[in-house]
């Protein structure tokens, strides 16, 4: 909700500025004097403020030149006499966008107060996504796979639905921010702003602050009124990556978000509305959560409107060398570089490697080799896998094994390691994925695949 300051010594004047305004939906507040506004914007930055120039005590003409050398200041509208056509003048040479003659047409106030304050909202929108710088050269999906293209159907469905919430899942480095910006980008929100958080990188107190926003006061070093990411968001996407890590206190605050479009700020007691589609994104098991009463079964619910897991790179068939190729063009642009491609046996490590990062892994590889590579080709002098283990068959004895007359379905076999994996660790996750060879969330993404429920083997007795 936008907040207007009006300073006007003419109480009829405040009376039916206020009352014309709170009933167009603004929060506003009212001074006599140039000094008591001025001691309300040292801790308050209101989204305009309406000036009365002929004030007792300090001028108008004044208080906008001490207006004007704030770090942000509000932008302002004159109210001056339609006699006093100088002063107008004087007011927009100083930093005044408009002014309003008296006596006033209220709905031509109304018009120039709607303008400013969509104005002033596209700008902090605009310095808060040059801040973030948020669109590098590397921030596009890339895959032929059926995988992939099952994932560019999702987006273009779910982009036709903009308020429809949106919850992708799938493990560390597989591009879930990407798919999130894909789909407000198609969306008819595409022209709004796009704002993004991660829940994992803020203490709780501090991510509830970025989120909402905060009152003067409502903690030590809260000393003005600031906006929280929310309100930044209104008309467009926000995106809560890592939604598994919020605490449980943050995630009611959030599920009232998303049912009554309102919040509001710490410290605060109006009620906030902020029209955001939410996307939100996850490594974590959330019905493992939910069974732990670490996440709110009810914002599961609400979240999980429209739903897609994200397939890992290792089962993204052909779209390694797709990518490598991708990533090769970009940082010899970075880099001013002229790299031809990657020799036969830099292809073979890249086809072969397990990829535990995804495409966040196989990127930085490749960035690294282009910084340092000095001939024509990527070499494997300088396409360096730390975590490089050479494939390992998943039977010790590959023999031992005798495939029935029959045949047999590779992803009944699978399911049966999964589950027998499972049941011999009596339900531990992180054990059965090092009996299997797999990192923990490769055994998550593949119990949610095959839709095993962990829970029912874990009380199973063993055999």
């Amino acid at each position: 909700m936008a907040s207007i300051l009006i300073v006007d010594d003419d109480i009829g004047i405040r009376l039916t500025l206020q009352e014309v305004l709170i009933s167009a939906g603004y929060e506003t507040v009212a001074f006599i004097t140039a000094e008591e506004a001025l001691k309300y914007l040292q801790q308050y930055d209101p989204d305009l403020v309406l000036l009365d120039l002929n004030l007792p005590g300090m001028h108008g003409f004044n208080f906008l030149e001490i207006i004007q050398q704030m770090d942000n200041p509000p932008p302002v509208v004159i109210i001056t006499s339609s006699t006093d056509a100088p002063s107008a003048v004087k007011a927009m040479k100083l930093g005044a966008l408009d002014y309003i003659t008296k006596p006033f047409n209220l709905d031509e106030i109304l018009l120039i107060v709607k303008r400013i304050i969509a104005n002033r909202s596209k700008d902090e929108q605009l310095a808060y996504l040059r801040k973030k710088n948020q669109h590098p050269d590397y921030d596009r999906i890339i895959g032929n796979s059926s995988a992939m293209q099952a994932v560019f159907k999702f987006i273009k469905q779910v982009a036709q639905t903009p308020k429809t919430t949106v919850l992708i899942r799938g493990e560390t480095g597989t591009g879930k921010e990407l798919v999130a910006r894909a789909i407000h980008f198609q969306s008819e929100r595409g022209n709004k702003p796009f704002i993004d958080i991660n829940c994992s990188a803020f203490q709780e107190t501090l991510l509830e602050a970025e989120l909402f926003g905060y009152e003067p006061g409502a903690f030590t070093d809260a000393k003005r009124r600031k906006k929280g990411l929310l309100e930044l968001a209104h008309e467009g996407t926000f995106f809560l990556d890592e939604i598994g890590d919020m605490a449980i206190g943050l995630q009611a605050k959030i599920l009232k978000v998303i049912e009554k479009q309102t919040f509001r700020r710490l410290g605060g007691i109006q009620e906030i509305h902020v029209d955001t589609r939410i996307i939100s994104a996850t490594s974590r098991n959330l019905e493992e959560g939910i069974y732990h009463r670490t996440f709110r079964e009810d914002l599961f619910y609400r979240l999980n409107v429209a739903s897609i897991i994200l397939p890992p790179l290792r089962d993204r068939e052909g779209d390694v060398l797709l990518l490598a190729d991708h990533f090769l063009n970009v940082y010899n642009n970075e880099f001013k570089k002229n790299i031809r491609g990657f020799t036969p046996e830099v292809k073979r490590l890249l086809m072969t490697h397990h990829w535990p990062g995804n495409v966040r892994e196989l990127r930085n590889a490749i960035e690294k080799a282009v910084l340092f590579e000095t001939g024509d080709f990527i070499t494997p002098a300088h396409f360096k896998l730390t975590s490089f283990e050479p494939e390992r068959n998943i039977l010790s004895h590959p023999t031992s094994f005798v495939i029935p007359p029959e045949g047999i379905a590779i992803m009944d076999v699978e399911k049966a390691l999964l589950e027998n994996a499972l049941l011999a660790t009596h339900g531990n996750q992180t054990k059965a994925a090092q009996l299997l060879k797999i990192s923990r969330e490769t055994l998550k993404y593949r119990l949610r695949k095959f839709r095993i429920n962990y829970h029912e083997i874990k009380a199973r007795p063993v055999e």
